[in-house]
């Protein structure tokens, strides 16, 4: 064990003593005012010198006889400076194995042993082996690459529509109309993607406060800092806390062929997208109704001159057939639409009006078309007084409001409301 106080570094051989006799160790101690003590909680033997003056907490004094008794039993060596030391302290002095010594001394292993059996002194070279605390900051540069990635789960978990608008209608058919209209959608999806990274150390830079006898520098780069390097790259798009993703150890890392790391990691995240489309619907007409009609051309395309007599023959035949179906019970009494009149009115008190009704006909209670339904809010539905196609597609399918055209009817003016009416106070 050595003292805390070295002799100055120079080039020159370091000449030292080495000697295993009692006597002269305790004339080199009493010199200094040293005693032998044990060093508590030392990594050595714990043989050591203190000055009665420095003496600490961690020092057990004992005598000379029972340091001497000990120095024999452990096979040990005091190695030291003959000079005085210049300041304070004892200068230098180690207590080392036997073994130690030998390997250090420039002189013959045999040489040596049997001086120090004679009880001799002996004064050597000491070839120094330094163990040199460096500080050393080694900066890795890694690459990281996605080799395989697999979208395990994609599930629409909310979707909101945030504008719907009419672009065209068109009739395919007597019918069936299509109507392509422009959406925007605001959808909440949950995904849970599984990635395969590839990481690599491509770069090192190290920084020493000491030379180093060789420039070759083995990395073992641990496995927490490529998952890291992965977790503060643009790898994931999820916003995550490294530390907490790092403690949870939910990434699997292992090594390759080479310097390569492989990971494996699953991220689950929550993303908003915002979606413009264009739809094709395609409607069926389950009824239609004649509003307005005006001749705007008549051409003849073909005429004949027909015989009166078959002529009035053909009005006797239509007469019989019309008397025929009133007989019946076939033909019923009705508006334009085709509405049956014949229904019971509803109470007054009891008309009720609901988004339902939107699109519907409003009539007088002669049956005079006013307009149509465009919107209800609350009790009070909006009439359009002239409805086009669109307008009426838009009203059924609740896509818009009403228009500064539109008049307000409260539900107390309405007398009755059937499946296709609305019908309300004559003035």
């Amino acid at each position: 064990m050595a003292n805390d106080t070295s002799p100055s570094d120079t080039n020159e051989p370091d000449q030292r003593r080495m000697t295993t006799d009692p006597e002269r160790i305790r004339e080199w101690a009493e010199a200094r005012d040293a005693v032998p003590v044990r060093v508590q909680d030392s990594e050595d033997h714990g043989h050591s010198f203190a000055r009665r003056d420095e003496m600490g907490e961690h020092h057990e004094e004992y005598t000379w006889d029972e340091f001497e008794e000990r120095f024999e039993d452990d096979d040990l060596v005091f190695v030291y400076h003959e000079e005085e030391p210049a300041g304070e302290g004892m200068g230098f002095f180690e207590i080392v194995k036997r073994e130690h010594a030998f390997e250090r001394a420039d002189l013959g292993r045999d040489e040596l042993e049997e001086s120090l059996k004679e009880g001799e002194t002996v004064t050597t070279e000491i070839v120094e082996t330094q163990v040199v605390e460096t500080e050393v900051v080694e900066t890795d540069t890694i690459e990281s690459e996605v080799v395989d990635t697999d979208l395990v789960e994609r599930e629409i978990v909310d979707s909101e529509l945030i504008d719907r608008t009419i672009v065209e209608t068109e009739f395919i058919s007597d019918d069936m109309i299509e109507v392509t209209v422009d959406q925007t959608r605001l959808d909440t999806i949950e995904e849970v993607e599984r990635y395969v990274v590839e990481s690599e150390v491509v770069d090192i830079d190290i920084e020493q406060d000491q030379e180093m006898e060789s420039d070759v520098v083995e990395t073992n780069i641990e496995l927490e800092s490529v998952q890291r390097s992965i977790l503060d790259s643009d790898v994931v798009r999820s916003s995550v806390t490294t530390d907490e993703v790092i403690e949870r150890e939910v990434i699997q890392s292992q090594r390759t062929e080479g310097a390569t790391v492989q990971s494996e990691l699953i991220e689950r995240r929550l993303i908003e997208e915002e979606l413009d489309e264009q739809l094709l619907l395609t409607y069926v007409l389950e009824e239609s109704e004649l509003i307005e009609s005006e001749v705007v051309r008549s051409d003849v395309l073909e005429g004949d001159i027909i015989d009166v007599e078959e002529y009035e023959s053909m009005e006797v035949g239509e007469m019989e057939s019309e008397s025929v179906g009133v007989g019946g019970g076939e033909a019923t009494t009705s508006t334009e639409a085709g509405t049956d009149r014949t229904e019971e009115p509803m109470d007054a008190a009891a008309v009720e009006l609901s988004p339902d009704d939107q699109g519907k006909d409003v009539v007088d209670e002669s049956g005079q078309q006013i307009g149509m339904v465009a919107e209800v809010e609350g009790q009070t539905a909006y009439v359009d007084p002239e409805p086009g196609l669109t307008d009426r597609l838009k009203a059924r399918l609740d896509w818009g409001g009403h228009g500064d055209d539109d008049y307000p009817v409260d539900s107390a003016q309405i007398t009755e409301i059937t499946d296709d009416e609305v019908v309300i106070r004559s003035e």
